[in-house]
């Protein structure tokens, strides 16, 4: 298990949502950052790079696989929307990312960013 030294930036501009998923996250044993802009995550994976970036497709005007496309470090991501998108779907999983729409069943969510986590450290 590697939850508690993993460090997870969360880009959620649902007020809600990023508290839930923020206390479900660190339950889990994560580290969490998170924030509510396109810009506080742009300069967070900029700054200080997590294990996993997890971020809202959509972000105000902006879209959050501009996250992923424009970091450089290409930090492993899941992208979660209410709105599902065969394009943002093909592109997120072009830019290698994961893909997951609401609701979020926490168990297999939990699952996912565990996997991913452990994928990108191999």
């Amino acid at each position: 298990m590697v939850r508690s030294r993993s460090r997870i930036l969360l880009v959620e501009d649902d007020d809600p949502t990023r508290e839930g998923m923020t206390a479900l996250l660190e339950d889990a044993g994560y580290t969490v950052q998170s924030v509510g802009v396109f810009d506080d995550g742009r300069r967070f994976l900029a700054e200080d790079p997590p294990d996993l970036l997890i971020a809202d497709v959509r972000l105000g005007r902006y879209n959050g696989l501009q996250l992923v496309a424009t970091s450089s470090r290409g930090v492993p991501s899941i992208m979660v929307t209410g709105f599902p998108d065969p394009a943002l779907r093909a592109e997120a999983l072009k830019l290698g990312a994961h893909y997951i729409t609401k609701p979020i069943a926490p168990e297999a969510f939990l699952t996912l960013v565990e996997s991913t986590i452990v994928s990108a450290r191999r």
